[in-house]
């Protein structure tokens, strides 16, 4: 029985062993576990750092979700997600033995390709200021409800906000601009599949990470539309938009740590 049990901790080690080592290295500051919190958007002055300890410039803003944290670039965003330590537990001879996992980290990057480099991305509906303490200097930041780039693509801007405690994306595209422009490319994720519910899902080393099917609105109604998958880059495709009316494109994440990875 002793054997049976050491078996089956090294196996359990080894699992997660194998986890951790897929999952990236993240910068100094990792998620924390929030639970049903409004996401928000906040300036990067003193927040994120790199290696070295210094203010890391290419992060702009960055917010917080259940086990998430959202770092965005001009370029993109950098999501960095967080699997809690597990245990489990073996019961033989009226013992029970623990086996105790750590916390596994992975660093997912969302770049889109093909994007307008110039695009400004700024905060809007400012509604607080929060002051961080150091040993040095005090640093103020400005915490804002929605985010915004402008002119991602000709013709089409994106929009972020809160939906329910998750990050939601709107595309807006401009009468006689071309939604297939958009088209996002994901980095360090296992595999990239669509479900049948027509949500795109992508496996981690945490768990999975869910977009919902897509909403494409153009003047107040829905039009059928789908996600694309090419092999690490995903786009849309709607069923017969009118080029001459504003085109409205929408999703949201979730991010589902109670799938087991895939090993």
């Amino acid at each position: 029985m002793k054997t049976q049990i050491t078996k089956i901790a090294m196996m359990f080690m080894v699992l997660m062993i194998n986890i951790h080592l897929n999952a990236a290295i993240l910068p100094l500051n990792g998620p924390e576990i929030l639970k049903g919190a409004e996401l928000t958007f906040a300036e990067n002055k003193c927040q994120i750092k790199d290696y070295s300890g210094k203010l890391n410039k290419k992060v702009l803003f960055l917010a917080q979700a259940d086990n998430m944290k959202y770092l965005f670039r001009k370029d993109g965003i950098s999501m960095q997600l967080a699997k809690p330590a597990q245990s489990m537990e073996v019961v033989s001879d009226d013992k029970v033995i623990s086996i105790q996992s750590t916390a596994v980290y992975q660093k997912l990057e969302i770049s889109f390709e093909g994007m307008n480099r110039d695009a400004d991305l700024y905060g809007a509906e400012e509604f607080r200021t929060v002051t961080y303490k150091n040993d040095l200097s005090n640093c103020q930041t400005r915490n804002f409800r929605k985010l915004y780039y402008t002119e991602m693509y000709p013709g089409i801007d994106l929009r972020y906000s809160d939906f329910d405690a998750r990050l939601k994306f709107e595309f807006i595209v401009q009468p006689g601009f071309n939604y297939q422009e958009i088209r996002m490319k994901i980095d360090s994720a296992k595999e990239i599949s669509i479900n049948n519910l027509g949500q795109l899902v992508i496996n981690t080393s945490t768990g999975d990470l869910v977009e919902d099917a897509p909403i494409a609105i153009q003047d107040g109604k829905p039009l059928l539309v789908k996600w694309v998958v090419d092999q690490q880059t995903v786009s849309f495709r709607v069923l017969n938009p009118d080029s001459s009316k504003e085109l409205y494109i929408q999703s949201s994440f979730q991010f589902n740590r109670s799938l087991e990875p895939k090993i």
